[in-house]
């Protein structure tokens, strides 16, 4: 199977829990916060992270020394989604450092980060985790801090951005692994409006009447949230107001009358097979369908994309660490590194998993005069300049925020 994605954003939308569980936030020092942005707090004590309110992380260990060798024998353990990594790539690491290549899966970042506090499973080298999670991690004691000595392509190769993120000042824990925008898709060959002239793009999913059937929204209790909140001019992506949650549910609601609206996250299919014309979607999603999922035939050139400017529409990343307990921790360094290989994060961009590498060297440029993806669709490349203090991230929340949007979203996505 090709879709790596799939996998990964399916993972992402079976979220419907609201947080961890309680045995987990104990052990993580969870608690619910008063609503008050610039002052809330999450697990340990540690603030709530934003693009423009940066935060550094505590440490409470040292990194590994430099000059050690790397541990040889045994089993690597890596944790992660599934279908996230090419297996070439996991095969290739293995031949490198003669080590077996272990890769245990979880279904959602909520399972990864209780599973790992509750030590349900042991031994793992590095995980996967998201900007909005790394926190946990930490005050949990999760993972460990890393000696960029050993991940000299994080320098050489990535953003400048990712020397120092606002989610994790230093990048005393994390390295990047992808990047994506939440926008719009379509197919111009069905859809007739000129969505990017539109006054206000997200608008288009509201006046949808004659594309009933063949419309669908994100299956994610945040974005799907967010797209409503865009629709009203709304930015904070981040809110814990009620009444603008509420909002948001009651314009997501409308939709089933509108365009019986579908729910789902494979727009990197159905717009390229016809079965959806206009998806919300994730620019990951839209390079997969013409990277992987284009049939025999079809006319990469009909598929479009739109997201917003910097600082008006969402943009994510995922990243790795290397887990507290590693028995190869120096191993764990060199796979960070590995991965941030130029020629490693190219291919298992374009011949696996769709979603973009934070890399210099990955340009809309280079992808379109190499034919890999038509020029309608450079939109969905990204540059280093979309980041910074002014982007629009959907980043932690307090516990009791958390609940607000998992509900809402339940409520729309119940029908």
């Amino acid at each position: 199977m090709r879709g790596g994605r799939l996998s990964r954003r399916e993972a992402l939308a079976a979220l419907s829990t609201a947080g961890l569980s309680a045995t987990t936030l104990r052990l993580l020092g969870g608690s619910a916060w008063a609503d008050s942005p610039p002052d809330a707090v999450g697990p340990g004590g540690i603030p709530l992270a934003r693009p423009n309110r940066p935060v550094k992380l505590p440490v409470f260990q040292k990194p590994i020394e430099s000059g050690l060798k790397p541990e040889k024998g045994g089993t690597f353990n890596i944790f992660n989604y599934a279908d996230y990594v090419d297996k070439k790539l996991l095969d290739a690491f293995a031949k490198k450092y003669d080590v077996n290549v272990q890769v245990t899966t979880f279904d959602s970042m909520d399972q990864a980060i209780t599973r790992l506090a509750t030590k349900a499973v042991r031994n793992m080298d590095v995980t996967n985790v998201i900007s909005n999670r790394i926190a946990q991690a930490v005050a949990g004691k999760l993972v460990q801090p890393i000696n960029k000595d050993y991940i000299p392509n994080l320098q050489k190769n990535c953003w400048p951005q990712f020397m120092s993120p606002f989610y994790d000042v230093d990048a005393q824990y994390t390295i990047p692994y992808t990047v994506y925008t939440t926008g719009i898709g379509w197919r111009s060959d069905k859809v007739s409006e000129d969505i990017p002239k539109m006054e206000n793009p997200w608008s288009i999913f509201w006046q949808s009447e004659k594309y009933k059937g063949y419309v669908s929204i994100l299956d994610d209790s945040r974005e799907a949230l967010v797209a409503a909140m865009l629709y009203r001019g709304e930015y904070d992506l981040n809110t814990e107001d009620p009444k603008v949650i509420d909002k948001a549910l009651e314009d997501l609601l409308a939709l089933t009358s509108i365009c019986n609206v579908k729910v789902n996250i494979t727009g990197y299919q159905t717009l390229p097979e016809g079965s959806c014309w206009l998806a919300h979607n994730w620019s990951g999603n839209v390079l997969s369908a013409v990277l992987a999922f284009m049939p025999e035939g079809g006319d990469p050139t009909q598929i479009q994309y739109w997201a917003p400017p910097p600082g008006k529409g969402p943009i994510q990343n995922d990243m790795w660490a290397v887990c507290a307990g590693s028995k190869k921790p120096v191993l764990a360094h060199l796979w960070l590194n590995f991965l941030l290989d130029e020629d490693n994060a190219y291919h298992n961009f374009v011949d696996y998993n769709g979603y973009q590498p934070p890399q210099n060297s990955i340009t809309p440029e280079r992808l379109v005069a190499s034919k890999l993806i038509p020029e309608n669709l450079h939109t969905a490349i990204m540059t280093a300049k979309d980041l910074g203090p002014d982007s629009l991230q959907e980043a932690a929340l307090t516990n009791e925020g958390l609940k607000l949007w998992q509900s809402a979203y339940a409520r729309f996505n119940g029908g």
